[in-house]
């Protein structure tokens, strides 16, 4: 009987031989299963007489001889069936279709010591850095990623974001578009959004169809291959510098947005969204006029300097923009903070008692500090914090947004308001 316990810390190198001799054996057997299985011999049929496949490897490969094969997020064979099933795959693709495919290199941070020797006696080149799935090709090369993490094909299209980059690639992966609709658009997973969005027009997606059988169903459901027609010479915009900047931009301001139009958006909410993300440059340097049903409310606060008293002051617009309610004050203060929140105090008051009668408020101010107080980002002193306490019961009267504009669009907004003042009075 095995003794498991102190016998195998004494005699480490041999247990990981001797799983690593065990899995090559149970490769073998599920190599025979994937072999003679319905979802291999469909996918074989394709890559033998599907002629838009065909079309495109033709394509790819141009004067090579091989395609280079780089696997990323396999995970352990020693802990995953799955994986032992997804590895089975490849080694039989390079078998059958030897005349093309090339060299397979692998990486995941999950590789056990007996995965490592399984791979290197199977002829897969082990890599021993994390390349993150940011690897830039130089040559035909298909990627083979079994269920990644949604953020590495933002990280691997990065990579090679352009048509001289994108043209030598192909992937085996989950769909793009099923990958598309069901990923949330969190932060972190923005620029993965982004990307598939844009690609999706330059990319032929054929789905790899799964067999009734219920393990094959799950291990390799919405799996595709993705090939990408981004001719330089008819999709220019691929390789535009600064699209990507722009797409982040534009998808920012129509998600802020969007959500003003949404009945279900609460103050609490907004400043879990506007204490996450900076936001978008345009709004932030160009007037930009309120959804229908919301107010915009300017707040501007300074402290004392010198002789130059504290002051506070805060001009309403209706949703076209037009000025229609001023306030203004003095503030002993010297905290430019704090004046601004004596701003926003003094607005939120007049809007719950109905001057005017604002149920849906933006407030724009040029101090970041005091929009990160309000939207809940910092810790605040004792001084702050008394006047944040009044200032977030007011807001639970009404629904606000409080966000960042810079010094110039505040001065020019000012400037405008002043000379429309000045022409009415005439």
């Amino acid at each position: 009987m095995m003794n498991f316990g102190e016998d195998m810390e004494s005699n480490v190198d041999f247990h990981i031989k001797d799983e690593a001799d065990r899995l090559l054996e149970e490769i073998e057997l599920v190599k025979k299963n994937v072999e003679n299985s319905e979802f291999y011999s469909g996918m074989h049929l394709d890559l033998k007489q599907n002629k838009t496949i065909q079309r495109h490897f033709f394509r790819l490969l141009g004067s090579h001889s091989h395609v280079q094969v780089v696997m990323y997020g396999l995970g352990s064979i020693e802990y995953s069936f799955s994986s032992q099933f997804q590895l089975a795959v490849a080694l039989l693709l390079k078998r059958d279709f030897f005349n093309w495919i090339g060299n397979i290199e692998i990486y995941d941070p999950c590789l056990s010591p007996a995965d490592i020797i399984v791979f290197e006696k199977l002829g897969l080149k082990v890599l021993t850095i994390d390349e993150n799935c940011k690897r830039r090709v130089q040559k035909p090369t298909m990627f083979y990623m079994p269920y990644p993490h949604c953020y590495l094909i933002g990280n691997l299209l990065g990579a090679n974001w352009s048509s001289s980059c994108l043209s030598k690639i192909y992937l085996l992966t989950n769909s793009f578009c099923s990958t598309l609709s069901d990923m949330p658009r969190t932060s972190q997973l923005l620029e993965t959004v982004l990307r598939l969005e844009r690609i999706l027009h330059f990319t032929a997606e054929i789905d790899i169809k799964t067999s009734d059988d219920k393990m094959y169903a799950d291990v390799f459901s919405g799996f595709a291959w993705h090939f990408f027609d981004v001719d330089p010479n008819i999709h220019i915009d691929i390789d535009k510098p600064g699209c990507y900047w722009l797409d982040m931009q534009r998808h920012l301001e129509e998600e802020f947005l969007e959500y003003m139009e949404k009945d279900i958006m609460t103050s609490m909410l907004f400043a879990e969204f506007l204490g996450d993300h900076r936001g978008p440059r345009r709004l932030r340097c160009n007037e930009v006029s309120p959804p229908p049903g919301w107010i915009k409310l300017n707040i501007y606060g300074i402290g004392t300097k010198g002789d130059q008293p504290g002051q506070y002051s805060g001009i309403f617009h209706d949703e076209k923009g037009k000025c229609f309610d001023r306030y203004r004050g003095d503030i002993d203060v010297e905290d430019n903070v704090i004046a601004g929140l004596e701003a926003l105090k003094i607005g939120f008051a007049g809007c719950v008692e109905g001057r005017p009668n604002a149920q849906k408020l933006i407030v724009e101010s040029d101090n970041v500090i005091l929009v990160h107080y309000a939207n809940g980002l910092l810790e605040p002193n004792e001084t702050t914090m008394h006047m944040l306490k009044e200032i977030f019961y007011l807001l639970k009267r009404i629904t606000c947004a409080v966000y960042h504009i810079y010094e110039e669009m505040k001065l020019l907004e000012t400037w405008l308001q002043e000379v429309n003042v000045l022409i009415v009075h005439r």
